[in-house]
């Protein structure tokens, strides 16, 4: 009996630790949230959305000759959720 005691003892000690450090990791995450997108249903990946911490897309990448490298960006105002700057390269160099 006291085995077991001490066995879930431990257990709720890990888990509770593991509970807290997952938590931490998610507070300080300042890395934004990205989604790989395929906008014209062709089966290939032709662009990427960049969230913020709230889910509103803040940028979105496009690439408009199908050669798999972003060269148009859109920038979205975070209040109106309205594109405000768009930045494209005309010989497709932009990164």
């Amino acid at each position: 009996m006291r085995k077991l005691i001490a066995l879930l003892t431990v257990s709720a000690i890990l888990l509770s630790v593991g509970v807290c450090v997952g938590a931490e990791s998610r507070k300080y995450s300042t890395s934004p949230k990205q989604a790989l997108v395929d906008r014209n249903n062709d089966g290939k990946i032709d662009g990427v959305d960049i969230y913020d911490e709230n889910g509103n897309v803040v940028k979105r990448g496009f690439d408009s000759d199908d050669n798999m490298t972003l060269d148009r960006w859109e920038t979205y105002d975070e209040n109106t959720g309205l594109p405000i700057v768009t930045e494209s390269d005309a010989a497709f160099l932009l990164q």
